[in-house]
Formats: C-alpha cells, structure tokens, sequence
C-alpha cells in the first residue's frame, strides 16, 4: 500500500548502511523490522517493570495460578516459579507467601537455622541474603510496589504524638482485627516488665535497660484451626518506616516478648524506638504500628 512506502524507504535506508550491497533489499527491509520489534517488546518489558502496584493488589495475587510476591520494594509474579522451586512444605510459596512481602518470611526468628538449606535463608542462597534472592527473582519482575501513604502519627515523625499512635492488628490477608491507642494498651491489658541487656552490633559495648508493655501473646487473635496448613505460623511486626520483623507464633506467645511503651520508666521517644518497640532478647521493630498474623481467627 502507498501508506507503507516511506516506512519500507526508511528501512531500507537504514538497512544499506549496515549490510552488504549482495543482500537483497527485502531481506534487508526484514532485517530492520526485526530490529525495530525488538526495540518495541523491551521497551514493552522496560515500562511494565516500572509499574507501581498497590499494596492490595498485590495481596489479591495469592493463588497457585495466580501468584505474586514483593521484596524490597520489587513486584514479581512467580506464577510459573513456583514449580520449579526445591519443596520446602514450610514455605510453601503458593499457599503461604503468595500475596505477600517476602521479607516477613525472613530473618532468624522465622526462616532461619530451622530451614538450613530450604528455606530463604543464607544457607539456600549467599552471604548475601538480599542479592541471592533478587538475582534468582530477576526474571519474574513486574513492577515497584507503591508506598502505603504514612499513618497519621507517621507524617509527624520523629516528633510522634503517642496519642496519634494506632496500632492496627491484621490478618495476614490485611483485614483489621483491632486498633488499639497507646492509652489501650495501658489500660486494657496486663503491665509486663522485664530487664534486657543489648549489646551494640557496632561498638560492642553492652546496656542494660528495663522495659515496660504488654505482652504480645495478650493483643493477638485466637488461632483458626487448620490442619491442613502444616506449617507454623508468623507474627510480623510493621514500624511506621516499613521494616517488618516476624517470629513465630510459638515464640511470640512466651513471657519474654512484649511491645514496648515505656523504657526506664519514661515513654518512649521516637529516638529509643516508641512509642510502641518489640522488646525480646534484644530490641527489636522499632516504631511499631501493624502486627499481622497468620491462621488466626477473623
């Protein structure tokens, strides 16, 4: 067609410069279309990689035939991954992970020691537990996860009203059990304190400090009973810049483990982590306000 004439001039333009004079001019036109569709389908890749998706559209992706998770930051659909990934029933990546950000699964109170060699840990991948994973990952990649907007108390950081803290706990799925204020905690459950000695992973040097909350097996939901799910369940805790710690159930239910609201008998401040902080064998979430937790009653 004539519409088509200065396109095909084009190529072949394009296309003499390159090739050989004995190359036919319509191999060399179907070279340069060649060219160009390639361009296209990776700058096609290029922009649905930089797609931002949602929070809750992402949990919705939670099905073994529709299967998509996050790590810091990155959106991956690991749809056609998840047969070819080593079993590890524990992590169970459809079931259990799909929906979800990958790095609640992480750490040594979840997958750690216990799925030496399985689990998504730096036995299963490298020293390097972040680039082990994101390289393997690479491939499935589809977009940016976009920031949840800053809860009221956030927008105000470092200086945080603790009146403004709410503390939502959630089902894994993300539906709201309860929100509690800092003001709830104190009146409505038991008082906890314990004695806790931190040693700085820089420094070296060692602190001893007395904390005091609520402990966290009194703020979560009964379990739902799932014989089916054969894994242990996580509890994550959320802080107002994002970082999610997890532990499982079993560990979070013992007396040592409480959500933090004074320190030395002061409320905390943002600086020591508050107003709320998860407080076990160390200190640990800082600035915590979403616990999600898994098989859990809704």
């Amino acid at each position: 067609p004539s519409s088509l004439r200065p396109f095909a001039c084009c190529c072949l333009c394009m296309a003499a410069g390159t090739l050989r004079s004995s190359i036919s001019p319509l191999a060399a036109a179907a070279a340069a279309l060649a060219t160009l569709g390639t361009s296209r389908h990776k700058a096609a890749a290029h922009a649905q990689q930089q797609r931002s998706i949602r929070e809750d559209e992402l949990r919705r992706h939670n099905r073994p035939q529709d299967a998509w998770i996050s790590l810091h930051g990155k959106v991956y659909d690991i749809t056609h991954f998840v047969a070819k990934h080593p079993p590890c029933p524990q992590l169970a990546w459809a079931e259990r992970v799909a929906g979800r950000r990958f790095e609640d699964f992480l750490g040594r109170d979840a997958f750690g020691p216990a799925h030496k060699g399985c689990g998504p840990d730096q036995n299963c991948c490298s020293s390097d537990i972040r680039a082990g994973l994101e390289r393997i990952l690479q491939p499935f990649h589809i977009g940016t996860l976009e920031p949840e907007p800053p809860s009221r108390a956030a927008q105000s950081w470092p200086d945080v009203d603790p009146a403004s803290v709410e503390l939502r706990v959630e089902s894994a799925g993300g539906r709201a059990l309860q929100t509690l204020s800092v003001a709830d905690l104190r009146a409505a459950f038991p008082r906890a304190e314990r004695e806790v000695t931190h040693k700085c992973t820089k420094s070296g040097n060692t602190k001893t400090q007395r904390w005091a909350g609520v402990r966290i097996r009194d703020l979560l939901p009964p379990r739902a009973a799932d014989p089916n799910a054969g894994w242990e369940p996580l509890v994550t805790f959320v802080g107002m810049d994002g970082f999610g710690y997890s532990l499982f159930r079993s560990r979070a239910e013992e007396d040592d483990v409480i959500l933090a609201y004074e320190q030395g008998g002061s409320p905390l401040d943002t600086e020591a982590g508050g107003p709320l902080r998860l407080v076990k064998d160390g200190q640990h979430a800082k600035w915590v306000e979403r616990i999600l937790v898994e098989q859990c009653r809704e």
